[in-house]
């Protein structure tokens, strides 16, 4: 038989004893090994330590300071708006108030339901608050009630630690002492929105019971009104329970504006005109100074700092009277007879005699139309003081013609019609005065002779605001180039001359002084 071959490494090798030092080697390298993981994990703890503790020791110091300390904005007081003897027409007053900011707010409806019950509150007002803090963003502070007082500032007050997002504070409100008389005068205020924070970046915008300017001379001078905001530092505990008072820096107010308003005669001027729609202008005419501006009805700027509720905002925007918007300004009316004056005064600078008469029988045809005088028995022979004070529409039918409407019109704009003041409220209404390059580039049509005619009555397509009919009742008065101003300026220079010669100012005084205190209509 074959002897089977098989190689040596085929077979498998029996194990060497180990020795007793080769454990030992063994036992040592793996300690080493484990040591040296160790060391180096420890450097790495002890570098990371001593890097909190020195690079990053005024982070965290700071970090753990606010959490101990708790430091609240204080809202400057608004500068108040006062007349040109110093009676108020935007002042502050202390008052308890309490807000909710809705980012802190854990259930709005439990809140809500609590707060009512603890002051009160109608469930048209609980709705308002409902759709305030929908629209607040998470951020916006949404008030609550205002000018509360003691009890129920307290009753909220000891409620704090199952109301989070409640806030209760001492502050000041604007206050406007004669209400609706100056609500388009001095405009009102009201929380910040979303779009003011945005644009700012400001934190006093969203402290709660802070209210920037939303519309008029609250909006225009916000910077100078709104002041320098305090702040005060507390130590609280996590829970919020402040603990100590650690100081408090005051506020700065914000500057004072001085109008030339007269306070008492803009109330009267208010009073008078009442629910009625309508507006008066009063104006210096030595200066130009404002002294009544009074646009009614109006709304109470009081109700809008206070947080006005739908359906009062309701009433307002469906009131066909339209007391939201400022007629003064923003109105535009048919000036009628009033203009007869600047009309007769572009007649006399044209050459007019003021004697030449032209006989009034209640009529005059123009072209194919008949146009009637508001007398439909006439007045007879008419001059041009006649025409003046018994406001006969025939007697400028008739030379208006022969002036053209160019010259009336470059008078018009003389005396301040068609212009735009430098007044500080958005959106003023300039009117037109027309002339026949006005209607070609407005309507690509020729001028006709009856659009003279319905323009020299104040009629057509002639429109002023009340500004400007103050305007150029001031300058037909003074001869001067007189611009309306609002804020009080002792040492404004004299306005300059408008360059009409006295005399026929003369004629225009005597005529206008016969139709209250003689022969007018």
């Amino acid at each position: 038989m074959r002897q089977k071959w098989s190689w040596p490494w085929s077979k498998p090798a029996k194990p060497l004893p180990v020795t007793g030092a080769q454990l030992t080697h063994s036992f040592e390298r793996r300690t080493f090994v484990l040591g040296m993981a160790q060391a180096g994990v420890g450097m790495l703890l002890a570098g990371r330590l001593t890097w909190l503790a020195v690079a990053e020791n005024a982070k965290y110091r700071a970090a753990s300071e606010s959490n101990r300390v708790n430091l609240t904005l204080i809202p400057p007081r608004r500068g108040w708006v006062i007349d040109r003897t110093g009676a108020s027409l935007a002042a502050n007053r202390a008052d308890f108030r309490v807000d909710l900011v809705p980012d802190r707010v854990v259930d709005a409806d439990a809140t809500l339901r609590t707060l009512s019950q603890l002051l009160g509150l109608t469930a048209d007002r609980v709705s308002d608050i409902k759709d305030k803090l929908e629209k607040a963003r998470g951020f916006q502070p949404v008030e609550v009630a205002s000018n509360l007082d003691w009890d129920k500032f307290a009753a909220v007050s000891v409620r704090l630690p199952e109301l989070p997002g409640v806030i209760p504070q001492r502050g000041f409100s604007r206050y406007y002492p004669t209400g609706a008389a100056v609500g388009h005068l001095v405009g009102y205020v009201g929380p910040a929105s979303a779009e003011d924070y945005e644009k700012e970046r400001n934190p006093l915008l969203i402290t709660p019971g802070f209210k920037i300017g939303k519309d008029g001379l609250e909006k225009h001078f916000e910077e100078r009104l709104r002041g320098i905001p305090g702040a005060r530092r507390v130590e609280a505990t996590a829970g919020g329970r402040v603990v100590r008072d650690l100081g408090t820096r005051e506020d700065v107010p914000g500057s004072p504006i001085q109008l030339t308003i007269d306070a008492g005669l803009q109330d009267y001027a208010a009073r008078r005109i009442g629910l009625e729609s309508g507006s008066v202008v009063v104006m210096d005419c030595a200066t130009g100074d404002l002294l009544a501006m009074v646009s009614m009805p109006s709304f109470d700027p009081n109700s809008f700092a206070d947080g006005i509720g739908r359906i009062e905002w309701k009433m307002l925007s469906e009131d066909d009277h339209v007391p939201l918007r400022n007629k003064v300004l923003r109105g535009l009316y048919p000036p009628g007879s009033t203009v007869k004056p600047m009309v007769a005064l572009a007649f006399l600078e044209a050459g007019l005699d003021p004697e030449a008469s032209v006989g009034c029988a209640g009529g005059l045809r123009v072209g194919n139309r008949v146009f009637h005088c508001w007398n439909h028995r006439g007045h007879g022979t008419t001059n041009m003081s006649k025409g003046i004070y018994q406001s006969c529409d025939v007697y400028f039918y008739h030379f208006a013609q022969q002036i053209g409407m160019d010259r009336i019109a470059a008078m018009a704009r003389r005396l301040g019609l068609g212009q735009e003041y430098p007044m500080p409220y958005p959106g003023q209404s300039y009117g037109t005065v027309p002339d026949p390059a006005w209607k070609q580039r407005k309507y690509q049509k020729p001028w006709a002779i009856y659009d003279t005619v319905n323009a020299t009555i104040g009629q057509g397509y002639m429109l002023v605001n009340p500004l400007q009919q103050a305007v150029m009742a001031s300058r037909l008065a003074s001869g001067l180039q007189l611009t309306p101003r609002l804020l009080m300026d002792r040492h404004a220079p004299r306005a300059p001359s408008l360059g009409i010669k006295q005399e026929h100012l003369d004629i225009i005084h005597a005529a206008m002084n016969e139709v209250v205190n003689g022969r007018g209509t």
